[in-house]
């Protein structure tokens, strides 16, 4: 089998290439199974945190967890969003619609779904860098509220059309403040936390 010419005409040996894109597939799966672990322990210490805050099964006042749907689909992209998928249809079957495996894996699906579109959106609207250079405390908020306006509008609908919602609009506009607030609360926390972290080469 030919390899494949690489830097400076050489040719790359067929197992280099097998070998590397190995290391790319074992890589994807870290960070699906690390963003899935992160998110799924957030999600039980927000129900831990703020349970007296929850307005109904899937929808509360302050949802931490979207700070890092976001963060996660911004930084990692389908991989974050693969990982957010698995975990929220977990936390989903488990603790909120165990009778109801469809509406777990639809609630999943949007939950990895909606932040990976709000990025879309944002990437053609705001000019966002596909590397996030530049990204400014505006443009976050910008970000933030798209995504809290799709993540729940698709949430409900999908709510609504399984049954599980009994007020559209009440629901929708409860989840977007909780998406809204638990989302600002991870980006400036995480914001303030490296502001502390010395850049290199200084200093202490």
């Amino acid at each position: 089998m030919h390899g494949v010419a690489g830097h400076g005409g050489r040719a790359l040996p067929a197992s280099s290439q097998g070998h590397g894109g190995s290391i790319l597939i074992r890589k994807s799966i870290g960070i699906i199974a690390t963003t899935c672990a992160a998110y799924f322990l957030l999600c039980r210490l927000n129900t831990a945190l703020f349970s007296s805050l929850g307005y109904s099964d899937g929808v509360d006042w302050v949802f931490l967890p979207s700070g890092l749907r976001l963060a996660f689909v911004l930084v990692f992209v389908e991989e974050g969003a693969l990982g957010i998928m698995l975990a929220s249809a977990l936390v989903g079957g488990l603790y909120h619609f165990s009778d109801d495996v469809v509406t777990a894996l639809g609630a999943g699906f949007i939950s990895g779904f909606a932040p990976w579109l709000a990025r879309l959106v944002c990437l053609d609207r705001f000019k966002l860098d596909v590397n996030l250079r530049g990204l400014t405390a505006v443009t976050l908020i910008k970000v933030s509220l798209v995504f809290s306006a799709l993540s729940p509008v698709l949430h409900q609908l999908w709510f609504s059309w399984r049954g599980r919602t009994e007020d559209f609009i009440s629901s929708t506009a409860v989840m977007a403040v909780g998406d809204l607030v638990g989302t600002l609360l991870v980006m400036y926390s995480v914001k303030m936390l490296a502001q502390l972290v010395p850049a290199p080469g200084t200093g202490g």
